[in-house]
């Protein structure tokens, strides 16, 4: 497993270890006991910047686990992409709701089906009706104006996120795998890159990439960073091929796992800039490519 959160073998590796290591297994886990460090954009109110941890300064890409960081630009593959919902209570004072109130862990259904919510907003006497029925598109949650029924520019339900595992390269570290999730405002650049990756003609582990930190301005015009996608070619190395695609088959199979709260508290863009309907399209069910 710890072989799988680095990369590829360096050539820093004995020559005697490589010939003796087998792949032997941990014990009974398998790739979908990994969970991969995260790649994120640091925020103002990202923990790591509000603990004061070293080298932690908004506007930067910050690996977890390795606590570095990477500064606004970093390249890698796309190794595998999902894509999933969850239903959030609003933010109420006093309130110890910390996980999604419903998941469709595959974008499609809902984990739990058939769900009731009765919601109240913060300052507003109206309590309203949340139905999850079988399915996102059923539930019409994904939609503008289906978190309060009055009000048709009101934010979806269901946030809609993206998961993207990428293997990255890592100064003094080497090719490295990490997770990276997007949510309301980075849904739009990566249905971009989505879309771009698809009409390279080549499937999207052989291609090379560069994440690149973009700066924007919210509603109130504090600032707020997310990620933009540069496509840069493709592989040269039939062998990191080989790799990479080795990558996909295997977490395709058994997925990788990342934390749904970090959604929820840990978004580097302001909250009210979510309801804004030039940041968001597209939230019905789309077609992933990988």
């Amino acid at each position: 497993m710890s072989n799988e959160m680095i990369g590829r073998p360096t050539d820093s590796v004995p020559a005697w270890m490589r010939k003796k290591s087998t792949g032997a297994p941990m014990g009974n886990v398998d790739s979908s006991d990994l969970k991969p460090p995260k790649l994120k954009v640091l925020a103002g109110m990202s923990p790591e910047v509000m603990d004061g941890v070293p080298g932690a300064t908004p506007g930067n890409f910050w690996m977890t686990v390795l606590n570095k960081n990477l500064g606004k630009e970093v390249t890698g593959t796309p190794v595998l992409l999902k894509k999933s919902y969850a239903v959030w209570a609003p933010k109420i004072a006093g309130s110890d709701q910390k996980g999604p109130l419903a998941v469709a862990s595959d974008g499609v259904n809902w984990d739990v089906p058939n769900q009731v919510f009765e919601i109240k907003f913060p300052g507003n006497p109206k309590t309203y009706t949340w139905r999850t029925g079988k399915t996102v598109a059923a539930s019409g949650l994904g939609k503008f104006g289906s978190s309060q029924d009055d009000d048709p520019k009101s934010k979806p339900a269901a946030t809609l996120t993206y998961d993207t595992l990428w293997l990255i390269d890592v100064p003094n570290v080497g090719k490295t795998l990490c997770a990276m999730t997007v949510s309301r405002s980075g849904v739009q650049p990566m249905q971009t890159f989505i879309s771009t990756a698809r009409a390279q003609g080549v499937d999207h582990y052989f291609q090379r990439w560069a994440l690149v930190v973009q700066k924007k301005s919210g509603p109130t015009g504090d600032p707020y960073y997310l990620a933009a996608y540069q496509y840069l070619g493709n592989l040269a190395d039939e062998k990191d091929g080989e790799y990479t695609e080795s990558l996909y088959k295997q977490f395709a199979k058994s997925g990788f796992i990342t934390d749904l709260h970090d959604e929820a508290n840990d978004n580097a863009e302001p909250r009210t800039d979510f309801t804004r309907r030039d940041e968001l399209s597209a939230l019905d069910d789309s077609e992933i490519p990988f």
